[in-house]
């Protein structure tokens, strides 16, 4: 087999400056740094927040941007996340850069655990958490030299990826199952320790995976200070500036958005919706045409956190109607921008806003019940900007990425033996 993708390449600013005293701990991450995406984000801010509680951090991150196979697409710069790197490397944050297994993604994992010995030959971090099937092949390893092994638990849905309605039927969904066992299923049941994510992740830990729920803490994502900033004054006379962001994919309901929308412009609605994210944007433009909403949205190519603070500010409703989420950061952000939601009652989602108050939540799948909460929250511009405040309220009281740093070091210096112990 090829050894070729076990190449590292490591982060020079971050092994030239001094490093904290506090625990080491190795964050695995499956695509590449600068890659638009919640888990991105996760990574980013975990990193950051460990590093300013007193930790020293190593990211190892996999020099791609999606689940693809043979042959593997080279990963384009801007992805690889340079500034991001430059801006960590002060904190002692180290970036280590692999390259992706040739032949395909749920193979990620063989040359992630290269890195990791070509690190303990350096040093012996006390703790590695993976994020995905990237991790699949570390257990045995950390077993081996002492080092408390977990995973950061941000599936959408874990019940999602086992099923045959999601990995398909027939020889390839079967093959699809197993792979996720073997990668994902195995390997978390073998964690000492998982953060997961909302306790809608919780509970599919322990009642889909077989997770061992004593090793679970629920620890919650935050949101940048930046979101908090975004100005939102008084009241609209109208609301007629909707906002969808994330991926455009099936999973982030961007087709049930459009489809409600449909509905709203064929009763002659007037309304804006602007669509940020990155995916296949032509398939979206097929919806536009479908639901006769070519004169009502606007198409935008991801922009990085500059243009999404710009889109916020301009938008004065999101509709984001996810089909499954273990946290749902846009949503977060979105209410940290003082945005009201329309959302689904999906996953983690009545966790994160809170219907009647910050959001206006309808029935999963439900695309009638989407258009209902649609036409409530544009019939009420004084509710839907209370909603929006009450949002931004409650995400700058409970979502602080500092407060998922120290969940995170307490869950691993609780572990028996006190193998980590919390930064000073």
């Amino acid at each position: 087999m090829r050894r070729a993708a076990a190449k590292v390449e490591a982060s020079p600013r971050a092994m030239s400056v001094t490093r904290p005293a506090g625990p080491h701990v190795v964050l695995t991450h499956g695509w590449g740094l600068g890659t638009p995406s919640g888990v991105a984000r996760h990574v980013q801010e975990l990193a950051r927040h460990l590093a300013l509680a007193g930790a020293r951090v190593t990211l190892v991150c996999v020099s791609t941007a999606g689940y693809s196979r043979f042959p593997r697409p080279r990963l384009a710069e801007a992805l690889h996340g340079r500034a991001l790197e430059a801006e960590l490397a002060p904190l002692g944050v180290e970036v280590v850069r692999v390259e992706p297994h040739p032949l395909h993604w749920m193979l990620d994992g063989r040359p992630v655990r290269h890195a990791l010995a070509a690190l303990l030959a350096r040093a012996r971090p006390d703790a590695v958490l993976g994020f995905y099937n990237e991790a699949a092949y570390l257990p045995e390893l950390c077993r081996a030299h002492g080092i408390t092994f977990g995973y950061i638990a941000t599936w959408l849905s874990y019940r999602m990826a086992l099923a045959p309605e999601r990995a398909g039927r027939g020889l390839h969904g079967a093959l699809m199952r197993h792979a996720n066992r073997r990668f994902v299923v195995e390997p978390y049941r073998a964690a000492e320790v998982l953060f997961a994510n909302s306790e809608f992740t919780r509970r599919e830990l322990v009642e889909v995976v077989g997770c061992d729920p004593a090793r679970i803490h629920v620890t919650y994502l935050g949101v940048r200070p930046q979101f908090h900033a975004v100005p939102r004054t008084t009241a609209p006379e109208h609301i007629e500036r909707v906002l969808f962001f994330g991926r455009l994919v099936r999973e982030k309901g961007i087709g049930d958005a459009l489809a409600a929308l449909g509905t709203l412009a064929r009763a002659g609605r007037s309304f804006t919706l602007r669509v940020l994210g990155s995916g296949n944007a032509e398939h979206v433009r097929g919806l536009v045409r479908q639901h006769g909403l070519e004169d009502k949205v606007e198409l935008l190519p991801h922009q990085g956190d500059e243009g999404l603070l710009r889109e916020l500010a301009w938008a004065q409703l999101a509709v984001l109607p996810s089909h499954s989420e273990s946290f749902g950061l846009s949503i977060a952000e979105a209410q940290a921008a003082g945005l009201p939601v329309v959302a689904y009652a999906a996953g983690s989602v009545p966790e994160v806003v809170e219907d009647g108050t910050s959001a206006w939540l309808a029935p999963l799948g439900d695309v009638d019940g989407l258009t209902r909460a649609l036409t409530a929250a544009l019939d009420a511009p004084a509710e839907c900007h209370a909603r929006g405040l009450a949002g931004r309220a409650r995400v700058a009281r409970l979502f602080r990425w500092e407060r998922t740093a120290e969940r995170v070091l307490s869950g691993l210096a609780a572990l028996q033996g006190g193998a980590v112990r919390k930064a000073a």
